[in-house]
């Protein structure tokens, strides 16, 4: 009976020892592969990883591909063809390509976060 009491016991640690090192392996996997969540791609095939995270929350970044000038404000096409309409007093930040780009949510009146606006522009 000592016997197999003793044999359980060593068989629980084991199965400890089995199972330990497939969380390690997968802590280790996750902290040594690449963060994208901030990385899109243009039109052109060109990559844009610099979008702060204050305005871009996974995707919501585009680059503009053409501009419309209004009396009243500006119309914005993004690369991937959604237009929309920019109040003049929206603020801008400096964009980092010379592009200009716009940060926008979903749906059917979305709400613009932040406009990049090429220096001198």
């Amino acid at each position: 009976m000592l016997d197999i009491a003793r044999w359980l016991e060593l068989s629980s640690y084991r199965s400890i020892l089995t199972t330990l090192p497939i969380p390690i392996v997968a802590i280790c996997i996750a902290a040594l592969s690449p963060a994208s969540a901030h990385v899109h791609h243009g039109a052109d095939g060109s990559t844009i990883s610099w979008y702060p995270t204050d305005c871009c929350h996974d995707g919501d970044c585009h680059p503009v591909s053409r501009i419309q000038m209004l009396s009243d404000g500006l119309l914005m096409t993004t690369d991937d063809g959604t237009t929309l309409y920019v109040n003049p007093t929206k603020s801008r930040r400096e964009s980092r390509d010379g592009r200009w780009h716009i940060c926008f949510g979903t749906g059917e009146n979305p709400d613009i976060r932040c406009i990049f606006a090429p220096p001198n522009s």
